[in-house]
Parts: C-alpha cells; sequence; structure tokens
C-alpha cells in the first residue's frame, strides 16, 4: 500500500467522524413543540453604556442590538432546550410558564412575572397546562449583528425527564 493510499484510508474514517460530533448537537437538539415567537422589533444601541441607578445596573462594552420578540406558547407547549446568546429578558403576559433549568429544577412563573435567561446552559420553557394558552414579551440584548436565526441555539435534553 503507497503512503497516499494509506493517508486515504485513514482520513476517510477521521473525516466521518468529524462530520458526526459537528451535527450531534443538531440531531440531539428537543425541537420546540406548540411555541411560536414572531419578532416585532430590533435596533442597534451604537455606544458603550453604563448606567448604575437605583437598583439596576446595566453596562454593554460595544454595540449591541436590542431585538424584541412575542412568543405564542399552546397549551402543553415546550420551547425545546435552548439557550441565547446575549441576555433575554422574559415578561410573562398571560397564562404560566415553568422554566426548567440545565439541573432539571423547574421555577414556575405566573402573568406578571418576569425572568432571564443567559450564557451557553441549556434551559427549557413549558407550558403545564392543558387548557390554558400562555405568552410572553422577549427582549433580547445580543451583540451587534446577530443574526435572528442565531437567537436561540438548539441543545440537547442534558439527562432531564422534560422535554
Amino acid at each position: 500500500m503507497n503512503r497516499n493510499h494509506a493517508r486515504t484510508v485513514i482520513r476517510g474514517p477521521l473525516l466521518a467522524m468529524v462530520v458526526l460530533v459537528a451535527f450531534a448537537g443538531t440531531a440531539l437538539a428537543t425541537p420546540a413543540s406548540s411555541f411560536v415567537g414572531t419578532l416585532t422589533s430590533r435596533a442597534t444601541l451604537a455606544e458603550s453604556i453604563h448606567f448604575n441607578t437605583d437598583a439596576v445596573k446595566l453596562q454593554t462594552k460595544g454595540s449591541v442590538d436590542f431585538v424584541t420578540a412575542t412568543v405564542a406558547i399552546a397549551a402543553g407547549g415546550s420551547s425545546g432546550w435552548h439557550s441565547h446568546p446575549g441576555i433575554v429578558l422574559v415578561s410573562v403576559v398571560s397564562g404560566s410558564l415553568t422554566f426548567y433549568d440545565a439541573a432539571c429544577v423547574g421555577t414556575v412563573y405566573a402573568a406578571g412575572s418576569s425572568f432571564v435567561e443567559s450564557g451557553v446552559t441549556p434551559g427549557l420553557v413549558r407550558n403545564t397546562s392543558a387548557t390554558v394558552a400562555a405568552s410572553v414579551l422577549a427582549t433580547y440584548l445580543v451583540l451587534e449583528g446577530t443574526p435572528n436565526s442565531a437567537l436561540r441555539v438548539d441543545a440537547a435534553n442534558p439527562g432531564c425527564a422534560q422535554s
């Protein structure tokens, strides 16, 4: 066997493994179900800001985009496991939702409450009601130019009973 043929024999399986690993996250992702988001606005804050007022501190280190969306979650609907770049401020407008973190701990949020999603650790939002729909308003604070398609990063179930 010549050297080039030996390299080809080794590279073939190695390339297949790399492709498999690259797509494994997508293949293992848990899809959303009865969970529909609609982007309503997008604007860029071009300069860095630093506010420290009363109980609020907000600082950016460069240009960021503010992206707002409405999300409708049917009874029994689920976001699927996912994460977000930047920070997402979520206000529950109607109904009630349970947010599960990667440790499988669920926290219930009723209409009028809010929560924050951030970072690469996956979470899952579920409407546990069998009859009542829920809705939220979400404001994403992300690096300027983050494409709409990258506002949500699908993730595999971290081993929780919820999916």
